[in-house]
């Protein structure tokens, strides 16, 4: 029987000899450092090419303390609501980790006893970096720098934070909307939200309140509706806002999974999105393209965010020293679709 030919491993000292240089030149240019010529860089990179050559893991970690991995770190308990943003989040990151060749591993940190239990892949010290999702338990920030790794929050909505992150301006995404229905000609506007518990929903109302207040409108208390967490609580405030005999002509949401709900609510009560009630949302996400009618929002740009994210999380890496400045990305682009319209008292 033919006995399977395989090449030898190769090591950097070997690609060193062959290219005809040290094996700090080759060091260098395989972690994408200054140090080298051009050409030096050019002739190494070709023959790491030709010969297909990938440093051994282990080594890597060894020689220059580092992994190549980047853990996106969730909390177990996180909400349906936040899980449905963060999944379209999820595509950017993986792409921009592999475009820098980090891997990208996807784990979750839980309570157990009160006491924070990080996974394995932290306490091993297998990752390089860690991304977080939203809004982050402070017990969990401080453990996780006692690993002294480096981190970065991705959508916070602490106004006032000393983390690293990329965060949009809720308070402007929603007082962009609201904003937004007035032009349109509308005055009796609706409020579906959350409970003002969270920094998500203070901002989200505050923004509401400001364009309301700008205006001078004063709304009956059952249109500010602050008890909705996904679709089927938006759809009962929704019911709540339509048992008056006096109903709005424009709903505003602080979420496009809230105004999904309150859609469906309008339509179960034989009234027409937006020939009766006008619905916008915020956020941009997938669902909101393919419900009917297809819904106004407000984009967060979830691609910017995680762009941002990842490069500023790399340059950490790289200098630990170094102190990269948080970046908030604008949010007022209105993205008009079929679930609004202007106001006509002939409607």
């Amino acid at each position: 029987m033919r006995k399977d030919k395989r090449m030898p491993k190769l090591t950097i000292k070997e690609i060193a000899k062959i290219a005809g240089v040290s094996p700090a030149a080759v060091s260098i240019v395989l972690n994408n450092k200054k140090g080298v010529s051009d050409e030096t860089r050019s002739k190494i990179s070709d023959l790491v090419a030709k010969l297909q050559y990938a440093p051994n893991p282990n080594s890597r970690r060894l020689l220059f303390n580092k992994t190549n991995n980047i853990t996106v770190l969730i909390k177990r308990d996180t909400s349906p609501l936040e899980n449905i943003f963060y999944s379209e989040l999820n595509r950017v990151v993986v792409d921009e980790c592999s475009r820098y060749n980090y891997n990208l591993i996807f784990t979750s940190v839980y309570y157990e006893n009160g006491e924070v239990v990080f996974p394995q892949v932290i306490k091993s010290y297998d990752v390089d970096g860690v991304i977080f999702y939203g809004d982050t338990d402070s017990e969990i920030i401080s453990g996780l720098k006692n690993f002294e790794l480096p981190y970065i929050v991705i959508d916070t909505h602490l106004s006032v934070s000393s983390s690293l992150c990329v965060y949009a301006d809720y308070m402007e995404a929603a007082y962009t909307a609201a904003s937004y229905l007035i032009e349109l000609g509308h005055r009796r506007i609706a409020h579906i939200g959350n409970q003002l518990l969270t920094n998500y929903s203070v901002q989200t109302f505050n923004g509401f309140k400001k364009a309301m207040e700008e205006n001078r409108f004063e709304l009956p208390i059952h249109w500010i509706q602050l008890d909705a967490a996904d679709e089927h609580t938006a759809s009962d405030s929704m019911r709540r806002i339509l048992s008056h005999n006096e109903l709005p002509t424009a709903i505003f949401c602080a979420s496009d999974i809230l105004a999904i709900g309150a859609i469906r609510c309008i339509k179960d009560h034989g009234l027409r999105v937006p020939e009766d009630i006008s619905v916008i949302g915020i956020d941009d996400i997938i669902l909101s393209r393919y419900i009917e009618p297809p819904l106004t929002t407000v984009k967060i740009d979830r691609e910017e965010m995680a762009k941002y994210a990842v490069q500023l999380l790399i340059e950490k890496i790289n200098d630990k020293e170094s102190s990269p400045e948080s970046y908030m990305s604008t949010s007022n682009q209105i993205i008009v679709r079929s679930s609004t319209r202007a106001y006509s008292e002939s409607s």
